[in-house]
């Protein structure tokens, strides 16, 4: 009711201003006393109506935080019914999740040839800080090397072996020397059986990093693992489905083909040295230029 009074007294005052102007009648403090009458007006339209003219928007605002939580709640609940994302928050469960992964699409049966991919990119390819105390997770990590060792196709395979329906990228980035001697080692004990399906392809990295690395990346699934300076496989995801498969697909081939090719380590022919004995060369003049730096 105030503010229709007030309306009534405004909307006259403002004719009768603009009367007195059209007609020219001494009445030249209409104007100014009708911008004070419009500003009086919109005062209290605030201060006296106030629940009238905000409540509505709190409570649009309010809703709509509320529709919001709703639908986040809605969305976690169906991601983790779904299965579609599942988080590994340790290593021990990293490493079991990365090995049924690994068996459970060499079982499948496939149609096509797959390639299995794979990447450590934080500049330290090793398996974790506390290998020595922790017989359990040594025995996780060799449970998931035998997962990985029936992807190998040696000259002894039967002709019915799954591993002939894959192939096996990996690409491994590295920041130091001693790393990258240390890993070569690993590798060599476990290639002995000369497998001709699998190829490694080597960054050298001015520094370590945490970073999140796709492996293993099947016809399906994504295990992404988190390494740092202080080891790795600390924990991870895995992502199931093509939705996810697809992207990272995609990404990883891109990495893989700005590779050049003499930086392959390793391929059906065995390893290279002379690209061993590059990267060895280069991972030492890097070392060397950073001491140099600092000091």
């Amino acid at each position: 009711m105030i503010a229709v009074a007030a309306g009534a007294i405004t909307v006259t005052a403002i004719v009768v201003a603009f009367a007195a102007e059209y007609l020219e009648l001494p009445w030249k403090w209409l104007r100014p006393g009708v911008e004070l009458l419009l500003l009086a007006e919109l005062v209290g339209l605030v201060v006296l109506e106030r629940h009238q003219l905000f409540e509505p928007v709190q409570e649009t605002v309010g809703g709509t935080h509320t529709l919001v939580q709703e639908m986040h709640a809605m969305m976690t609940e169906n991601a983790s019914s779904s299965g579609h994302v599942t988080a590994c928050a340790s290593t021990p469960e990293l490493f079991r999740t990365m090995t049924r992964v690994l068996r459970e699409a060499l079982a499948r049966d496939q149609s096509a040839p797959q390639i299995l991919r794979s990447a450590r990119l934080s500049g330290r390819a090793a398996r974790w800080s506390n290998e020595q105390e922790d017989t359990d997770l040594a025995a996780e990590w060799q449970e998931y090397n035998n997962a990985l060792a029936a992807y190998f196709l040696t000259p002894g395979s039967p002709p019915d072996a799954r591993a002939r329906r894959w192939s096996y990228r990996n690409i491994f980035a590295f920041a130091t020397q001693q790393n990258f001697d240390a890993s070569l080692e690993r590798w060599r004990r476990l290639f002995a059986g000369k497998p001709s399906n699998f190829e490694i392809r080597i960054l050298v990295r001015p520094r370590i990093e945490a970073l999140l690395s796709p492996g293993p990346m099947t016809d399906r699934d994504v295990v992404m693992t988190f390494d740092d300076a202080a080891g790795s496989f600390h924990w991870g995801f895995l992502f199931r489905g093509p939705q996810y498969r697809a992207l990272l697909e995609r990404w990883f081939d891109d990495l893989w083909a700005n590779i050049p090719e003499s930086y392959v380590i390793y391929s059906r022919n065995g390893f290279n040295d002379s690209a061993i004995d590059r990267i060895r060369k280069e991972l030492g003049a890097l070392e060397a230029s950073q001491v140099g730096q600092r000091g």
